[in-house]
């Protein structure tokens, strides 16, 4: 049996040649080499990743797709199922604690990302849950996190005048706090961010007008912060906002991963927590616990007793492990892990190598080791590519090239077969077409290509739920029944 390396890049799309192109900008001679090979290109959004049809895809749905072997229901397909057939305003859970507010005279805090991009959140939920709500909670207090890295930088005043409009005629709805979500949605340990999130809307220090929140942006804005980096402040509210026992937080965003540390801090509150998706509390009521995808491709070769190893910086070691393992938090038998700690900066922009240099020597020495498996993840394009620094992600990219060549050379020289890919594109289109820097996930294809000293014969195109079948394939490996994906090698 062969052994064999998955390397996704991710955040590394295919798209039209253009002066922002980065990934075709860039003096990346490796990868633009071994994209002369046959190669396939691999859809990552909408219905391909369990998403609807053209949704960005993202790195949780794309890793949980190459893992998986095939395409599971998200989340938000299934909250937005419910609401279409009213499951969701007939949810037993939900109503009862909705009533409990209304015999307690008690405070509803509702709490998530104003955007309509559906990679973490959609504001639509938000007002859908105020109408659910509005006559059963005493006050409605929303604590809004603006995005700029899913929407362009600075929509939050667009989407601040939808907010506003929705609760013109909802007398105990108001906005008590708003903030970047680089502050309320951090995911790696920077508890500092996380507590000024916290503070503002809980233990505020300072507060602006309602009638101010649009000068606030637009000042931040023109100070240089676009809406990821919004400081968080405390909106003054015509009731008391501060929380007692009896009210209840609501946390609407529906993905997983970066939330957890702020609804770790609100526990502190006393109050019931209420969250759409798994962020793995204990005191959270969570209405759509994640769904656990059994016999992917890791579970599949560790029930062989085949030896694997996960490699990734701190940003995306979830998804090369959580993820990959279809909702699995613990490593299979004989998987190996290593992670990488993310360099604690503000901005990737200053910092464009990451951490890809110790990842490449960690991979050499998982080879070195004889793993049968490894997966690697260079979160490069992506993490610099959502900064919208054009000139800092080109750096990125050529300084992973020579990661990736120097993984590669070391795979081919220990027999190993490398199958290089991408969970979703971005740092393709570094600017939008008004001219605006793009920081967003695109709908652009991905490349796999495989080297193994063959030429193979490659499907011209796929998804990436066709990655595990792949893999399996070239190692020689017993397929996977589970799998709805094919290989994309053709001979």
């Amino acid at each position: 049996m062969k052994k064999g390396i998955l390397i996704i890049l991710d955040g590394y799309g295919e798209g039209k040649p253009s002066a922002y192109n980065a990934v075709e900008n860039a003096n990346t001679p490796f990868l633009k080499q071994i994209k002369q090979l046959p190669h396939s290109l691999l859809k990552t959004d909408g219905e391909a990743v369990g998403l609807f049809k053209g949704d960005l895809g993202g790195s949780e749905v794309g890793h949980t797709t190459i893992g998986a072997g095939r395409i599971v229901k998200s989340t938000l397909k299934k909250i937005d199922d419910d609401f279409k057939s009213g499951a969701f305003k007939n949810n037993k859970t939900l109503n009862k604690i909705f009533d409990e507010l209304k015999t307690n005279h008690a405070n509803l805090h509702l709490i998530g990302m104003m955007s309509d991009k559906n990679v973490h959140s959609n504001i639509n939920h938000a007002f859908k849950i105020i109408d659910m709500a509005k006559d059963r909670a005493a006050n409605i207090f929303l604590h809004l996190i603006t995005d700029g890295r899913d929407t362009p930088p600075q929509d939050s005043l667009k989407y601040i005048v939808q907010v506003k409009n929705k609760i013109k005629g909802v007398k105990n709805c108001q906005i008590a706090s708003i903030g970047g979500r680089a502050y309320a949605m951090d995911r790696e340990s920077n508890w500092d961010r996380t507590t000024l999130a916290f503070n503002a809307m809980f233990n505020p220090k300072k507060s602006i007008k309602p009638s101010e929140i649009e000068a606030y942006l637009k000042a931040q804005h023109a100070a240089g912060k676009n809406d990821q980096f919004i400081d968080p402040v405390h909106v003054e509210t015509a009731a008391d906002s501060k929380t007692n026992k009896k009210d209840v937080l609501f946390i609407f965003n529906f993905r997983e991963d970066r939330l957890r540390q702020l609804a770790k801090m609100c526990e502190n509150t006393g109050c019931k927590i209420i969250s759409m998706a798994s962020i793995s509390s204990a005191k959270t009521i969570e209405l759509y616990p994640a769904t656990v995808v059994k016999n992917t491709l890791c579970e599949h070769l560790s029930k062989q007793g085949l030896r694997q190893i996960k490699i990734s910086e701190t940003t995306k070691y979830a998804h090369v492990t959580y993820y990959l393992n279809g909702g699995v938090e613990l490593p299979f038998p004989n998987e190996a892990r290593v992670h990488v700690p993310t360099k604690k900066v503000e901005d990737f922009a200053t910092t464009p190598k990451m951490r890809a240099g110790e990842i490449a020597s960690e991979v050499v020495k998982a080879i070195e080791s004889n793993y049968d498996a490894i997966y690697v993840n260079f979160s490069n394009p992506d993490m610099v590519g959502h900064t919208g620094d054009y000139a800092a992600t080109v750096k990125a990219l050529e300084f992973m090239d020579k990661c990736v060549k120097k993984v590669a050379d070391c795979a081919l020289k220990h027999d190993y077969f490398v199958i290089i890919t991408a969970d979703h594109g971005n740092a393709e289109e570094m600017r939008t077409p008004d001219g605006q820097p793009h920081m967003a996930h695109t709908l652009n294809r991905v490349l796999c290509v495989v080297l193994d000293g063959k030429t193979h014969k490659m499907k011209r195109f796929g998804g990436l739920k066709d990655l595990a079948p792949t893999f399996l394939n070239l190692m020689g490996a017993k397929p996977n029944r589970y799998f709805e994906g094919e290989s994309l090698i053709l001979n």
